[in-house]
């Protein structure tokens, strides 16, 4: 039986395992994302990546 005065008070005993169950479900989730995908793309195409030439310019700004 409820106390008369117990009404609308603070949670005493938080519980951590909602958080972090969801924390790691996440985490599963992304490195399953990139298992997935990576192994989906390796169809044998190689990407390469060029940087910009740099010029020098003779003019001063």
């Amino acid at each position: 039986m409820p106390r008369r005065y117990n009404h609308n008070r603070p949670e005493q005993n938080a519980s951590t395992a909602f958080p972090i169950g969801l924390l790691l479900l996440t985490v599963a989730a992304i490195l399953a994302y990139l298992a997935i995908g990576g192994a989906w793309s390796e169809n044998g195409t190689e990407t390469a990546v060029y940087a910009p030439q740099i010029t020098e310019n003779a003019t001063q700004r």
